[in-house]
């Protein structure tokens, strides 16, 4: 197979070909290795490529193989770290000044059992710096690209996440979210992403944003993709004092069952901010199509939804102080001048006001669970707007020009903050500028299972544009 044909096949159609026997982990490496070789250079996906380390784990994959010893689906495969997640031996800059030359002993948990399944660790993606930001124009390492329009941003802060498996430089990546950074970069950049439910994926080796708040998910190209990248990557850690002591179901279980007979909910209440019209027709379009599959879609009042954004944003800001604070006042000047800002403005949340954000959190948290009782899902648009230029991050809504960053967390804030998985599909894309657009699918905690279900009736049910890559 060609270098392009390789770089094509999702995690699932490599770990089968390499299973048979008909592709090597070493021959997929390769491809994987000259493919971001020629594009990073255009796209910035990648702050460090782990050459070495990734052809010594393709051949160890190889060997391991040779003597049948197949560890899993993910024996074999090239996955992408976004670099704010420890690898070890192989840098890791969190995105920022401080750390440009920081080489771990060892790797985060997630890449750890990432490695245990027998995954090839290909290199670190460009993060937003110190993962605080939804464009990924890092002022340290360069801002990264959209691979469908190289002069638009691909969200943040997982970025470059987003763009790697867009441009199929890597099947797979890891990403983090606190308020949307894994599932705006899978928005923008048309790839699956899931935010699941907070504590299923331990953090531990993860440089920390807002730790109640924090996740780490993966980013793919389809949604079984996406579930068996969780496979791997779920379990309790005992080590890390935010990990959930839940039982690992088998996450592909229930994909084939189709959506007849389940109920879904959308809440205008908790969309907060204007949607671009192709968006908005793109999701009506996709409840459409859930509806032709057998589902009902209700809307559904939620009497609480303006309580949730200023109390996430509270956490939000007072932890991301308490990780900066010290730093900031030492070296303001480290930091670039969109993190100054944040910094500056998290300092003025006062305790009062993060406690009783936690407080809230739990009622809010409660109340929620009970609205969703009825239903299997709710339903979202994905992003409120088309991907940003990346020299203005000015976001065209219906004609209005607004900020592109910080926008999706209308969209997404909700689940970082209740920590209820949130799993982004692809809708398809604007007639006009050719740009990706997307549908978050919203589950109760513990319940990925369901998510995934959906999205894949949904992806199955819309092939048409399912073939379609980027022009690089």
């Amino acid at each position: 197979m060609s270098t392009t044909e390789i770089c094509d096949l999702t995690i699932d159609g490599l770990s089968k070909k390499i299973a048979a026997r008909e592709l090597s982990p070493v021959e997929v490496t390769d491809a994987h290795l000259a493919r971001i070789d020629a594009l990073n250079p255009r796209v910035n996906a990648f702050t460090t490529v782990a050459h070495e380390r990734a052809r010594a784990e393709a051949k160890a994959a190889e060997e391991e193989i040779a003597a049948g010893r197949l560890r899993g689906p993910l024996h074999g495969v090239p996955v992408g770290v976004k670099d704010i997640i420890d690898t070890a031996g192989v840098r890791t800059t969190q995105g920022s000044s401080f750390f440009r030359d920081n080489v771990p002993a060892q790797d985060a948990e997630c890449v750890r059992r990432l490695r245990e399944a027998g995954a090839v660790m290909i290199g670190k993606c460009n993060t937003a710096e110190f993962a605080a930001e939804s464009a990924t124009k890092n002022p340290h390492h360069g801002a990264c690209r959209n691979p469908w329009d190289l002069d638009r941003v691909p969200a943040g802060s997982s970025g470059g996440s987003g763009a790697a498996v867009a441009a199929r430089m890597a099947p797979g990546t890891l990403g983090t979210d606190t308020g949307g950074s894994v599932r705006g970069p899978a928005a923008i950049c048309g790839v699956v992403g899931l935010k699941p439910t907070y504590g299923r994926i331990s953090l531990r080796g993860v440089y920390p944003n807002a730790t109640s708040l924090d996740h780490v998910g993966p980013l793919t190209r389809t949604v079984r993709d996406c579930a068996l990248l969780l496979q791997a990557l779920a379990g309790y850690d005992h080590a890390d004092p935010f990990s959930a002591d839940m039982d690992t179901p088998d996450f592909t279980a229930d994909l084939e069952k189709g959506v007849g007979g389940m109920r879904f909910m959308v809440s205008s209440d908790l969309i907060d901010v204007e949607i671009d019209a192709p968006i908005l027709e793109a999701f009506e379009a996709a409840l459409d199509v859930l509806r032709a599959l057998g589902a009902e879609i209700e809307e559904v009042p939620c009497p609480f939804a303006g309580e949730i954004n200023p109390h996430r944003r509270a956490i939000a800001d007072a932890e991301f102080y308490r990780v900066h604070g010290e730093r900031y006042r030492a070296d303001p000047e480290g930091y670039g001048l969109r993190l100054q800002e944040r910094i500056a403005n998290a300092e003025k949340t006062t305790l009062a006001t993060y406690i009783d954000a936690i407080n809230h959190r739990k009622a809010i948290i409660r109340r929620m669970l009970d609205l969703m009782k009825p239903y299997d899902a709710m339903l979202s648009p994905g992003y409120p707007c088309l991907a940003a230029p990346v020299e203005t991050t000015t976001a065209l809504v219906n004609g209005k020009e607004m900020d592109f960053i910080g926008l999706g967390r209308n969209l997404t804030g909700v689940q970082s903050f209740l920590g209820f998985p949130g799993l982004m599909v692809p809708t398809g894309f604007d007639s006009a500028q050719g740009l990706p657009m997307a549908m978050q699918i919203t589950t109760r905690p513990g319940d990925e299972t369901r998510g995934f279900q959906i999205g894949h009736a949904y992806e199955e049910a819309t092939p048409e544009w399912r073939g379609r890559k980027p022009d690089l």
